[in-house]
């Protein structure tokens, strides 16, 4: 039992760790938390947490060969993936400033448009795969143990629930900052996130272009 409970808090620590750093899935979060509530932010992590155990699960059961897949097309994935940043930072910068004003409902579409954004900018950054076969590489026991289900089972629940905690607790902490931030202030919000994120496209594409 002991164990058990603490490879899955091992996992919850990693799925938190994996997605505590600044990113353009957090900003993203952050943003909509802020236009239109912690439901509309949670949308968009609910896309990196589907991400997230995905990758996580291939990882601990050892599916290796998606990891020689990324690292042999390295070039292409983060091209894709700069561009989708691009592309969305560019359309946050140029929103009309009567939708930019004011927080609008969100539809099922949005929503579903939100957790399909944030899925692919992380299934588009091979630095997430990577990360996790790394990490779970170094840990004893994983890797080694070609037929250990259970231990790379419980890995995987432990992320899951690690990074369904971030995702909740940045989407409610970040929308209590909607009652503080006066209406003016909501489309300065959409130019700086989507200069935020059409940076991020850039860095990544820059990076392509130089070869890192």
């Amino acid at each position: 039992m002991i164990d058990e409970v603490s490879l899955i808090a091992t996992g919850i620590l990693i799925g938190i760790g994996v997605n505590a750093p600044v990113g353009p899935v957090n900003v993203m979060c952050i943003h909509r938390a802020v236009r239109n509530g912690a439901a509309s932010a949670m949308a968009a992590g609910a896309g990196a947490f589907v991400a997230d155990v995905l990758f996580a699960g291939m990882a601990a059961f050892g599916v290796t060969a998606i990891s020689t897949f990324v690292e042999g097309h390295l070039a292409v994935i983060k091209v894709l993936g700069g561009a989708i940043l691009l592309a969305f930072g560019v359309k946050l910068l140029y929103a009309p400033r009567s939708s930019a004003a004011a927080p609008a409902n969100d539809t099922r579409l949005s929503l579903f448009k939100a957790a399909f954004t944030s899925f692919a900018l992380t299934v588009t950054n091979p630095a997430v795969l990577l990360g996790f076969f790394a990490i779970f590489g170094g840990l004893a026991g994983i890797g080694q143990k070609p037929g250990d289900f259970g231990t790379a089972a419980l890995l995987t629940l432990g992320v899951a629930i690690g990074s369904a905690a971030w995702w909740l607790a940045l989407s409610t902490g970040a929308s209590r900052l909607r009652e503080r931030i006066a209406e003016r202030w909501l489309s300065r919000i959409n130019a700086i996130s989507g200069g935020g994120l059409a940076l991020f496209g850039l860095i990544v594409l820059l990076g392509v272009a130089l070869g890192y």
